[in-house]
């Protein structure tokens, strides 16, 4: 009878608790500019981590950790990730803020202690309820592209500077970037300025 009372009891706290904290959430709103809490981000990784299917949490990575690699996952990461998780996977870039829950700094533990299978299925299925899609072409554990992902996202924590710089190269482009690009391009080898700004034509 006291164990029913006891569990009455604590049941009625937690209740009480939720209550308040719904409350609290709906008169705060739902931005995405927030700050997600403690609660928050306990639930949305308990839940991530219970969404990966057990036989992809021992998966091991079957590329080496080779340079050819690395840069094999840089180029990948520079041209798809790289707009949210930003080059050096800390996540601070105009998508990264917009998002709730923000990225994660993928250089940290939260990210570098999962295993190799947890963050392939990840990249491949996508984060249901965040910003994060699924890039998987098609089911399986086979896509090369995403192993060496995984590799260079393994290798964020030791990134250089001239890794850095070399990633902004690898960025994606606007069309005006571009256009920008061919007129100085255009400028060097002796043509036509009229395409450089003012910005431009005083650096050259």
């Amino acid at each position: 009878m006291k164990l029913w009372k006891t569990a009455s009891l604590v049941l009625a706290a937690i209740v009480v608790i939720a209550a308040g904290y719904g409350l609290a959430l709906v008169r705060r709103g739902f931005s995405a500019r927030g700050t997600p809490s403690a609660i928050e981000t306990f639930a949305a990784t308990t839940a991530l981590r219970l969404a990966v299917p057990s036989e992809y949490r021992r998966l091991q990575n079957p590329f080496p950790a080779s340079p050819e690699t690395i840069q094999a996952g840089m180029e990948h990461f520079s041209d798809h990730c790289a707009t949210c998780h930003a080059n050096d996977g800390g996540g601070d870039t105009l998508f990264g803020k917009g998002l709730y829950p923000k990225p994660p700094d993928m250089r940290t533990a939260e990210t570098q202690n999962k295993s190799d299978g947890e963050l392939y299925y990840t990249i491949e299925n996508g984060v249901r309820l965040s910003g994060m899609p699924a890039f998987g072409d098609h089911p399986g554990t086979d896509d090369a592209d995403t192993w060496k992902l995984v590799v260079f996202i393994r290798h964020l924590p030791i990134l250089t500077s001239d890794e850095l710089q070399h990633m902004e190269q690898l960025n994606p482009k606007t069309e005006e970037d571009r256009e920008e690009e061919k007129a100085e391009e255009d400028f060097l080898r002796g043509g036509d300025i009229s395409g450089l700004s003012a910005g431009d034509t005083h650096h050259h």
